[in-house]
């Protein structure tokens, strides 16, 4: 069956964001999209390269900031946050570090980010170079990709490298999650076996 992986994909508004999940999910380019409402979820098996099978659960967020009030409750037990820019939008990329810091102030265990810009087909209107997402991504110790929904380039790529890291946080939460009894609760259970045996 493999493991579920849950992965958030944040960002501003209009930056590509449904369009990315719609490639990854059913190798289809939507042009027009209307902006997401709240949360959309989907989910998609993944192989890795050892040959494990990895389900990724897609939380496809808005970017209006009147539905940012949502967000926090979705990124509980994330294994990956993808912050999703676009690369003919200096706008958007500039709001990467408000991105990174609302992420780091909404989780208790720091999940990995990696960084997405979208819309490298549209290389006349480029305005952010991949030079200045590797300064940031480097900054923040943080893995980059380029892609484009259009054409797909980069996508398989990058939801690859997703399922990878967000497989390795996952172990790790399973590691740390270690069912311990109460002193008191293992106490009175002891007790309890105790006055079986005597009877």
């Amino acid at each position: 069956m493999g493991d579920k992986c849950k992965v958030v994909v944040a960002g501003d508004a209009s930056v590509g964001k449904s369009a990315l999940l719609t490639k990854f999910l059913f190798n289809i380019f939507v042009q027009d999209y209307n902006f997401t409402v709240g949360i959309d979820f989907h989910s998609k098996f993944v192989k890795l390269k050892s040959g494990e099978n990895v389900r990724l659960q897609l939380w496809d967020t808005a970017g209006q900031e009147r539905f940012r009030a949502l967000l926090p409750s979705y990124l509980r037990d994330c294994c990956t946050i993808l912050i999703v820019y676009d690369v003919t939008s200096r706008k958007s990329f500039d709001g990467i570090p408000f991105w990174i810091d609302y992420v780091k102030r909404h989780t208790t265990k720091q999940p990995p980010i990696i960084l997405v810009g979208m819309k490298i087909d549209l290389i006349n209107r480029r305005e952010v170079s991949l030079t200045d997402a590797q300064i940031i991504a480097k900054k923040y110790e943080l893995n980059v990709f380029e892609v484009s929904a259009a054409t797909g380039e980069g996508v398989e790529a990058l939801f690859q490298k997703t399922a990878e890291i967000a497989n390795e946080t996952l172990k790790i939460k399973l590691t740390d999650s270690t069912v311990q009894i109460p002193f008191e609760r293992f106490s009175s259970l002891n007790e309890q076996k105790t006055s079986k045996k005597c009877c």
